[in-house]
């Protein structure tokens, strides 16, 4: 009787973290960058402020939808990057929403240059171009994620890494690697102390003895991290570097 409480309670206990998960926002557009280049975007945001989606150039040499991923933030705008397969952000994207209107600027990462999103008008929501928010089933998590973004003052790619190694039933051992700036943030979880998955997701804290925590939500393209302590925890690192990013899988 004990055991099918207590798997009861867990089973509610995963099913209330996929609700806190749930889709929030649907969104799609369609326009072009600069008065000049087509372009279709449509994505979600659940409710954890994480948002989702796909960027389409219909007239590009070999046209597909693009991955974008990032998050809604406090002023109700959108961060997004734009991500190939292999994890290198090849676009940065700041994006409002207002009165049905869509504003904003793609970004070039390795040049800086700037295109201004126009003529943007609402769609229907594109079949495809979303699902990507779902929570990935703790069974079914990568072995490595990443992101690679050209850091234009170190003229070189600049990003994190993510590596995972199953350690019993929704338990897994991490190495996970953050430079963006010229200084690393790197930590793994100790021996005998894994991170323990519930749902989707896992908290890991204290990391390297040194007060630094952060949460990790896993969807089946990518890995979301957060520091959820006090930043100064993260002079653990030094110079305030963190493991926050969204990392892609690239490894099943």
């Amino acid at each position: 009787m004990k055991r099918i409480l207590l798997t009861t309670i867990l089973t509610m206990l995963t099913l209330v973290g996929i609700q806190a998960q749930r889709i929030v926002e649907r969104h799609a557009f369609q326009g072009t960058l600069n008065g000049k280049t087509s372009v279709r975007i449509a994505f979600e945001v659940n409710s954890d402020n994480i948002v989702a989606g796909h960027i389409y150039y219909p007239k590009a040499a070999h046209p597909a939808p693009i991955m974008v991923a990032g998050f809604k933030n406090a002023d109700g705008s959108y961060h997004l990057n734009e991500y190939q397969t292999d994890g290198e952000i090849s676009g940065l994207i700041d994006l409002t929403i207002s009165k049905g209107r869509l504003t904003g600027i793609w970004t070039n990462p390795r040049t800086e240059k700037e295109l201004k999103f126009t003529q943007m008008s609402s769609i229907a929501f594109p079949k495809g171009f979303g699902g990507l928010l779902t929570p990935e089933d703790p069974g079914q998590l990568g072995h490595y994620y990443c992101f690679n973004l050209y850091h234009t003052g170190m003229k070189e790619l600049m990003g994190g890494h993510v590596s995972l190694k199953a350690a019993g039933k929704n338990k897994v051992h991490f190495d996970i690697g953050n430079v963006v700036t010229g200084n690393i943030a790197e930590g793994s979880s100790e021996k005998g102390r894994p991170a323990v998955l519930n749902g989707n997701k896992f908290v890991y804290k204290n990391l390297n003895e040194c007060g630094y925590g952060f949460s990790a939500a896993f969807f089946p393209r990518f890995v979301v991290l957060r520091t959820i302590t006090d930043w100064n925890t993260t002079d653990c690192f030094g110079a305030h570097s963190s493991f926050d990013g969204i990392y892609i899988k690239t490894k099943d």
